[in-house]
């Protein structure tokens, strides 16, 4: 697990290292400046021009040092101080008098030439508003020049909080980061304008980052080692017994996906429930699982809460429809149900209408989903995209893109754990501690792979896991399974299935 800060976060943990543990500030803007000059000669070992282009804070003073030890080392060095700098900072002030009487060249105006590395030392961390005049014409004038683009701590235009645009933003190939990577450089679009970003450490005590205890946090490979673990003294019953109710007549494959991923992430037994037509394909895809259908919606209904009793987790959704049906069956599992649940697609819509169908029109307490929502006795993991997410709390998609950590914590709790689905997916269970999916790849946009995913994370909470560590674990191995898919079939024709086929590589 990987702390990641947000731009109010990383402040103070600056503030700390600096106030509390009597770190100088001009020390830690040398190692931050060490850092990044050891990122640049591994990828540009003879020296080139080099133009720094710095406001009066100290990114821009992590920048003129910067060019100060570029220059040392050979490289032409220019720095370009925008708007003048008036008021500068004292550590600013120090390195742009070192840079003088070592006579490097401070210039007014853009070069005319391109340099081969542009040095982005204007705002960083700490922008809060929109960038407007001589610096917005410096930042768009330069994402059209050519050269290779550096970003100091975060590309400048990019709110570190949020990963929006705060009017333009600088386009980055690389972006060197100090101490922690940022909530902006991961989430988009602030991380399609940071490029490739390298964590440096610059000295930041480890008291200051457990002192301020950052709120977000990512998982990496390392956090494998989270997956339930097996005995050899075991069988099928050890690992538990996933019931899906899954799959309309014609959707088959949404049934077979999430079945499918359920065993491949562990589960000992896995239960289809669907609709009879659906048995010839489904028993020849996955003969392993073990078959419930119905003719009718009245055989359903009854069949419904043995099979109900009999699991130990339970999902609901792929391939359903959103029929009256569907919210029978929706409606009997949290009538019934007593294990945990994951709710995805058809489910979560039909969970929507119903739900405000309650606000709209109030029933009986036994008849009023609502109640039997908020009382259900395990927890219920929701794993809605963003569309879905609107239906389920009204808020225009517009909104929860640009507020995803706050959309999904503020639906959460400890026992409705959210997995707001986006090209970054967040998932919260309302705590102060928030989990940023930061693997998968666009192939991964494509039918089928929410289907997948929920067969993902019904195997892990069959092998025991916690609900919100099924959760982010079920995220993070998914996206690891479409990583492995597109490194074999490339991103553009990567299918859902060829996700499933990759899961045994992730989890072993």
């Amino acid at each position: 697990m990987q702390y990641i800060g947000s731009r109010e976060e990383m402040q103070r943990i600056d503030a700390y290292s600096i106030e509390t543990m009597g770190i100088p500030g001009i020390v830690l803007m040398e190692r931050a400046a060490l850092a990044m000059e050891e990122e640049i000669v591994r990828r540009f070992p003879r020296p080139v021009p080099v133009t720094v282009l710095a406001e009066r804070g100290n990114n821009g003073g992590d920048g003129l040092a910067l060019g100060r030890l570029l220059f040392a080392r050979g490289y032409e060095v220019c720095i370009y101080e925008i708007g003048g700098v008036r008021h500068a900072s004292p550590s600013y002030e120090t390195q742009r008098t070192i840079l003088q009487n070592m006579g490097v060249t401070f210039s007014d105006g853009l070069p005319q030439d391109d340099p081969d590395i542009w040095i982005d030392a204007i705002f960083g961390v700490g922008l809060k508003r929109e960038v407007a005049g001589i610096q917005r014409e410096v930042i768009e004038e330069v994402n059209r020049r050519k050269g290779y683009k550096i970003a100091v701590d975060v590309p400048s235009g990019v709110d570190a909080s949020t990963g929006q645009i705060l009017g333009c933003g600088f386009q980055a190939d690389l972006t060197i980061t100090f101490g922690l990577s940022k909530i902006g450089l991961i989430l988009y679009p602030g991380a399609s304008f940071a490029g490739e970003v390298a964590v440096r450490e610059i000295g930041f005590p480890a008291q200051a980052v457990a002192a301020v205890a950052p709120k977000t946090m990512v998982y990496s490979e390392e956090d494998l080692s989270r997956l339930p673990q097996r005995s050899p003294w075991s069988n099928k019953g050890t690992y538990g017994k996933v019931l899906l109710i899954v799959g309309a007549r014609n959707m088959a494959g949404a049934a077979w996906l999430s079945a499918t991923a359920a065993y491949r992430t562990g589960s000992g037994l896995v239960r289809i429930f669907t609709c009879e037509e659906n048995r010839e394909i489904l028993q020849s895809r996955v003969p392993e699982a073990i078959m419930t259908t119905y003719r009718t919606e009245e055989e359903a209904l009854r069949l419904l809460p043995e099979a109900l009793s009999w699991a130990t987790v339970t999902g609901i959704g792929p391939g359903l429809g959103q029929s009256s049906f569907t919210g029978q069956l929706l409606t009997l599992v949290l009538k019934e149900g007593r294990c945990p649940l994951v709710i995805d697609a058809d489910g979560l819509n039909t969970l929507a209408v119903l739900l405000r169908k309650c606000k709209e029109e109030p029933k009986e307490q036994a008849d009023n989903i609502s109640d039997l929502y908020e009382t259900y006795p395990s927890p219920i993991i929701h794993t809605p995209h963003l569309k879905e997410m609107e239906r389920l709390t009204g808020k225009p998609v517009s909104r929860i893109q640009t507020s995803m950590i706050r959309t999904a914590r503020e639906a959460a709790d400890e026992r409705h754990i959210f997995v707001l689905k986006d090209a970054r997916t967040v998932v919260s269970d309302g705590s102060d501690l928030t989990y940023i999916n930061v693997s998968g790849n666009h192939g991964m946009a494509t039918g089928g792979s929410g289907d997948v995913l929920t067969g993902v994370i019904c195997g892990l909470l069959a092998g025991g896991l916690p609900a919100v560590e099924a959760a982010r674990l079920g995220v993070y191995c998914h996206g690891l399974a479409g990583d492995a898919a597109a490194a074999r079939t490339g991103c553009y024709g990567l299918m859902a299935g060829d996700i499933l086929g990759c899961l045994s590589e992730v989890i072993r």
